[in-house]
């Protein structure tokens, strides 16, 4: 795929008629510098969103979050943009490269904002913009501030391409994760460079490149490949995602080898809505799952999901006096934490012991409210996270958050905490449908 905020529907278009892309025809700079301008400021530019899916589970886990080029953007087809990966080609070529990809990536939060919908969201950047005068630091943070969407939602979709050595990568990298991000490394298999880029990068997730995927049933040294990114993955707390299925054998392959999330035409196709699985498919799924091999324990961890481990939680509003929080604190077992969570049942937070204390004394904690010393990009998981998923996403946030409890969302609102150790414990003895928390 060609790096960028819109790369996918190029590939997919590819996939189709395997066209490469148009490059533009030779017209003067400022025409084209003007058209980018205006349509970047017109209303012909929009997202849609394709599902990523447990394929063991059927359970939507995130969505990608895809430009789309309106038919009513004049002028596109005449400078060769056909589909996004050239209008992204030909903003880079004139110097629009960082307004177009802010672009995308604001359409995509302001859409999911409104539309709501639970799990993670998937934004791609285009990892050339680091080397643009026109990038700076904090812009996606302090979009999702606005909209009130908390970082830890969102996996940013980067690709290394031939323009970008993996010492800017891993710059971007480390830029983004600063800030409760998680990465997803694009395109992993499509070549030396991209497998070079995962050793450095070290993502949270890793998309499989559709090439790859595309005929893998039938192929056995393929099939040796995927089997060893997705044991590479489960080794090193990396989740695995398949991009690009479009056939049920290659589906059947891909649960053979261990891959356990995908995404592609067969699943579902992008849409500008955000809409769960048709049964049809969530029943191909079960099916493909039951028949795929794969260990009792893991089997076991994969159907179910963090609400069986759900607790009740007692919250606190964001204006809560901290000092009476630290009180309520104080007669909670070690580590202990408490959600913090407006009215309408929206969580801003997570406030433990140590951050008050990291705080002052009392004396300095006296009138001042519990959301200026929570922790803003606590873990948030959807009810219907599977239970090693939730652990694998605990396993790999930073060590002063390790033990800090997950809180489980339902339609993107507070539903309950499960503890780490409860977790643990789920991992140790799957059997147990579900575990008494002592408090």
């Amino acid at each position: 795929m060609t790096p960028g905020e819109l790369h996918a529907e190029a590939s997919w278009a590819r996939s189709e008629g395997d066209v490469p892309p148009a490059r533009p025809p030779a017209m003067g700079p400022v025409c084209h510098g003007m058209w980018l301008d205006e349509l970047l400021a017109s209303d012909h530019l929009s997202v849609a969103f394709q599902p990523i899916v447990d394929l063991r589970t059927a359970d939507v886990v995130g969505r990608e979050v895809l430009g789309r080029i309106g038919p009513g953007a004049q002028g596109a087809q005449a400078r060769g943009v056909n589909g996004p990966a050239q209008l992204l080609e030909l903003a880079h070529a004139h110097g629009r490269l960082v307004a177009v990809d802010r672009r995308f990536r604001e359409i995509g939060i302001e859409t999911l904002a409104r539309k709501g919908g639970g799990g993670m969201f998937f934004l791609n950047v285009d990892p050339r913009v680091i080397d643009d005068p026109a990038f700076s630091a904090g812009f996606t943070r302090r979009l999702l501030d606005e909209h009130g969407v908390p970082p830890t939602r969102i996996v940013l979709e980067l690709t290394e391409s031939g323009e970008l050595d993996s010492d800017k990568l891993e710059r971007l990298v480390r830029h983004y994760a600063s800030q409760g991000f998680r990465i997803a490394l694009d395109d992993v298999g499509a070549g030396y460079a991209s497998l070079n880029a995962l050793v450095r990068v070290r993502p949270h997730f890793l998309k499989l490149d559709k090439a790859l995927v595309r005929h893998l049933a039938g192929d056995p040294l393929r099939a040796h490949l995927v089997r060893s990114l997705a044991d590479f993955g489960r080794r090193s707390g990396i989740q695995v995602i398949a991009e690009g299925i479009e056939e049920e054998k290659d589906l059947l392959a891909l649960l053979a080898c261990g891959v356990e999330l995908g995404q592609g035409y067969l699943l579902a196709r992008p849409a500008h809505e955000v809409t769960p699985l048709p049964a049809p498919v969530q029943e191909l799924l079960l099916r493909a799952a039951d028949t795929a091999p794969t260990s009792t324990r893991g089997s076991r961890l994969r159907q179910l999901s963090v609400a069986s481990l759900r607790m009740d939680h007692e919250a606190v509003p964001p204006d809560a006096c901290s000092h009476e929080t630290a009180e309520l604190l104080r007669h909670r077992p070690r580590n202990a934490a408490l959600p913090v969570v407006c009215r309408e049942g929206k969580v801003h937070g997570l406030v433990g012991r140590d951050r008050l204390r990291a705080g002052g004394d009392e004396g300095a904690r006296v009138g001042r409210p519990v959301s200026e010393f929570m922790d803003a990009d606590a873990l948030r998981v959807d009810e219907h996270a599977s239970i090693e998923i939730a652990l694998r996403m605990a396993a790999a946030r930073e060590e002063d958050r390790a033990y800090d409890p997950v809180i489980i969302e339902r339609d993107g609102r507070y539903a309950g905490i499960v503890p780490v150790h409860v977790l643990l414990r789920a991992a140790a003895d799957p059997s147990r449908p579900g575990v008494k928390i002592e408090d």
